[in-house]
């Protein structure tokens, strides 16, 4: 892997030294704890209008998709440190440290093992002083054996090289790298050292997980002719498992043992293209009709399969204008809500003219929740599946069957048998320009977003757009609308910055979220002159977001802001292709610039990050820079849970189980839903 002499002056700087070690959050004074951050998703749900036509009841029947409302986690470690204990050989302490901002309680409690093992932070037991963000415990283990395992970890670490560090989905800066080295030196002088980087595993290995495992765009994949069709050419297999005929069959079928009818299948997909011919309230949010899509694909389609004998209005599958341009693993968003605790798989498509000559400017990604048990053992089994793909010839027979097999277990019906739909679908979210009406005014790229209802009628209903408020709120100037808005985002600054916080549906008695959401400027370009969310810049301003951080996580996560301004994105991060082409990827993926004259602010192209200066243009020369890649985000993600996970069981050995622990308590989840 490639790595920026920047990137390594950043991680130079960051683990030359641990001096916050005896930092004393007393000094704190006058500050309390955050509420908001017991309650990891802190939610408004009480009343949802998210839809038309009573859907939103028939929706509340079936299942409970995405977020769950509150969830009572503990706050991620910023580091874990052992210490030896003089005189016992069987035993360590083990420390988890905090900043003031992010956890102000005096204990914190970890599951080890079916125990509840709490870390105290209040001069009790084992811990030394009360208030100072070191929460400690006496844990067991074998003293020597940890040792010897740390060593190997140690060298293995010292042989690759720093690795890159990850803080709020950016590479590392060094103010956010509050993470000590293991000084083997200083452990055998019976002091506190830290263990957050003793994990295996090199570039190398990296770079063939991040290949394999996480975003697949391979041509020898998307356009496998066993498990994919071609409706240009009318090539591959129309029933293979991953097309879109069989992604939607499973989507409309009521059991097992039958599937839809091809007249029953034309209707479950009719249906869902309706969205765009008409106008929908959403949440009190007018979603104006799209036309074109009737000349673009309905149109065309529905005269194709007439021509091929299908009655009159009735679809023909082997003319789904879609292609598939990529397999991806979302593990790093596991446990991200109830249901789904091992994150999600997704594929994405894009759309094809009615010519076949070019791709459309039209996206659709279909979401499904992994409902593997919520224990540490499957989900070791899920990583691992997707892990052991790193050891096979991309595109191979061999890998595509590996793939197939694991795709196989959220795609098909039955997947999700807690589920009353019996399918693990936790939502298609589309993205398109090409429908825009052609009446004069400015097109704008728009997102929608769908789930699948089963009563009274098994269909895809459109929804509220997540984490995104309506387009109102986004003026950009001084107005009822823009601050609530930048009110609710100032009271919920540390959530945010902790990406921990669900949009609610309404503030203040008013709909928040939106029903649809537009791209409403440039997406690429010199910052403040492109589309990102925000308040206005005027300070001590009621309409002014007061932190930057919280400005930017709050704008990154929305779509519209992910896919324009915010990352340097031009509308899409999987980038719409003909067939025979494989996808490029937005510079936040894949740490090289995308297409639309995105800018990497570093002016390198080969240094492995895209770096992105901030859209509102705030945080001074230093600050306001952020660095992004983030499949080797992910890729880093499985790889250490693979080879460092946080599983204690009474067969592990004692080191592994120390290094369990510190993976639990320093696990953060992803509430991002990109």
């Amino acid at each position: 892997m490639k790595t920026s002499k920047q990137t390594i002056i950043v991680f130079g700087i960051a683990l030359l030294t641990f001096a916050f070690i005896s930092w004393d959050r007393n000094k704190q004074s006058g500050k309390t704890s955050d509420p908001a951050f017991s309650r990891i998703f802190s939610t408004n749900n009480t009343a949802l209008p998210w839809v038309d036509d009573n859907d939103y009841a028939a929706y509340l029947a079936d299942d409970n998709y995405g977020f769950d409302g509150t969830t009572d986690r503990n706050p991620p470690a910023e580091d874990v440190l052992v210490q030896k204990i003089p005189g016992d050989n069987y035993h360590l302490l083990l420390m988890a440290v905090y900043s003031f901002e992010n956890y102000s309680g005096t204990s914190i409690t970890v599951d080890n093992n079916g125990e509840q093992l709490v870390l105290r932070d209040d001069g009790q037991g084992f811990d030394k002083v009360a208030g100072d963000g070191i929460f400690t415990t006496k844990i067991f283990a074998d003293v020597n054996e940890f040792r010897k395992t740390a060593m190997s970890l140690y060298s293995e670490a010292k042989k690759n090289g720093p690795q890159v560090q990850f803080y709020n989905r950016a590479i590392a800066n060094p103010q956010d790298c509050n993470r000590g080295t293991f000084d083997p030196q200083s452990f055998d002088k019976v002091q506190a050292v830290s263990i957050s980087d003793l994990i295996g595993g090199g570039n190398e290995l990296i770079d063939s997980v991040r290949r394999n495992c996480i975003f697949i765009t391979d041509l020898a994949v998307v356009e496998d002719p066993t498990r994919t069709w071609n409706p240009c050419t009318q090539t591959g297999n129309i029933d293979g498992p991953w097309t879109f005929k069989t992604i939607m069959k499973n989507l409309a079928k009521s059991s097992a043992d039958v599937d839809p009818t091809d007249a029953e299948l034309s209707d479950f997909v009719m249906k869902f293209l309706h969205n765009w011919q008409v106008q929908r309230e959403i949440n009190g949010d007018t979603v104006p009709p799209r036309p074109l899509i009737t000349d673009k694909v309905i149109t065309p389609w529905l005269e194709k399969s007439e021509a091929a004998g299908a009655p009159p209005g009735q679809l023909d599958m082997r003319f789904a204008p879609y292609k598939l341009t990529a397999i991806v693993n979302r593990f790093d968003i596991r446990e991200r809500a109830a249901g789904i605790p091992a994150g999600e798989g997704r594929y994405t498509f894009c759309l094809i003219d009615s010519t076949c000559t070019a791709p459309l400017q039209a996206t659709m990604v279909v979401e499904y929740g992994i409902t593997s048990k919520n224990n540490c053992d499957s989900l070791q089994s899920w990583a691992r599946r997707w892990y052991d793909l790193k050891d096979l010839v991309l595109g191979s027979p061999e890998y595509n069957a590996a793939l197939e097999d694991i795709t196989n277990r959220y795609t098909l019906w039955g997947s999700a048998p807690g589920r009353d739909s019996k399918i693990a679908l936790d939502a298609i979210r589309t993205n398109e320009l090409e429908f825009a009406p052609e009446d004069g005014s400015i097109k704008r790229y728009e997102f929608r977003e769908f789930n699948l209802m089963i009563d009274p009628e098994r269909k895809l209903f459109q929804k509220t757009v997540g984490q995104i408020p309506r387009d109102l709120y986004n003026a950009q100037v001084d107005n009822p609308d823009v601050r609530a808005m930048v009110n609710w985002i100032n009271n919920n600054k540390r959530p945010i910055i902790n990406d921990a916080y669900v949009i609610p549906d309404s503030i203040n008695g008013q709909p928040f979220l939106g029903g649809h959401a537009q791209i409403l400027g440039e997406p690429v370009g010199q910052p403040t002159g492109i589309y990102h969310w925000d308040g206005i810049q005027t300070k001590n301003n009621p309409a002014r977001i007061k932190n930057t951080t919280a400005r930017h996580v709050f704008s990154r996560n929305t779509c519209t802001g992910c896919h324009a301004g915010e990352l340097q994105t031009f509308f899409t991060h999987v980038d719409p292709v003909f067939f025979g082409t494989e996808a490029t990827l937005s510079g936040f993926l894949s740490g090289t610039a995308g297409r639309g004259g995105a800018i990497d602010f570093d002016n390198n192209p080969d240094n492995d990050s895209m770096m992105v200066r901030d859209a509102a243009g705030r945080g001074g020369k230093l600050n306001s820079l952020r660095m992004f890649n983030d499949i080797l985000r992910r890729a880093r993600d499985l790889k250490d849970f693979v080879l460092t996970p946080p599983c204690a069981t009474t067969t592990t050995t004692s080191a592994a189980n120390v290094f369990a622990l510190r993976s639990k308590l320093m696990f953060k989840p992803l509430n991002s839903v990109h």
